[in-house]
């Protein structure tokens, strides 16, 4: 189970970087570098892609959908690096279907540490909840203009990548404690 948890975590945080790092190019040079954010977003959907079907491989009961949705993420990576001026309305549908899957990825998580006995469990559930408002957002393009939408949408990747490194963090905490707990030793006292 340690070494589960580690893979895990060590999957959720490669990916959480990656939406932090994604999200402050965007932030910071929202218009000026559309195309290069094209290549590099098909090179993080390559990589994400690449770790969920390695995770598959890995470990199928822990992760039953992960080689499928993998694939796809896979895929629709290696199509916009090889047509990046054909998705750049694309972006935000993207960008906020991958919200929408980690926002997903932390209420499982969230319900998982409710089993697991941690007690503020329901701040997980509102940061799983502002991740999936902010990827449908970014789907349904609630902002319009391209600059405002791909400033938006460089915040809501660097909150989704910050709340899955501590939604990860709790999560780990949460099933180490019960681990600890179901292998404490009860012991009786007996007098003699």
């Amino acid at each position: 189970m340690k070494e589960t948890l580690k893979r895990i975590k060590a999957d959720i945080i490669v990916s959480a970087l990656l939406c932090i790092a994604l999200g402050i190019v965007l932030l910071v040079w929202p218009a000026e570098t559309i195309d290069v954010f094209c290549k590099i977003l098909a090179v993080g959907l390559i990589i994400m892609g690449g770790v969920d079907i390695a995770s598959y491989f890995m470990n199928r009961s822990i992760h039953p959908f992960a080689g499928a949705l993998g694939l796809i993420v896979l895929l629709i990576g290696i199509w916009i690096f090889l047509r990046p001026e054909s998705i750049v309305s694309l972006i935000p549908i993207v960008i906020g279907v991958i919200l929408c899957v980690h926002g997903i990825q932390d209420l499982k998580l969230a319900i998982e540490t409710k089993r697991n006995g941690y007690e503020k469990w329901w701040s997980m559930l509102i940061i799983a909840a502002v991740s999936l408002v902010f990827g449908v957002l970014c789907i349904v393009n609630a902002f319009g203009m391209v600059k405002l939408a791909l400033q938006f949408i460089g915040i809501a990747l660097i909150y989704d990548g910050i709340s899955d490194l501590w939604v990860a963090n709790r999560a780990v905490h949460a099933a180490k404690m019960m681990k600890q707990e179901a292998e404490a030793v009860d012991v009786d006292y007996k007098e003699i």
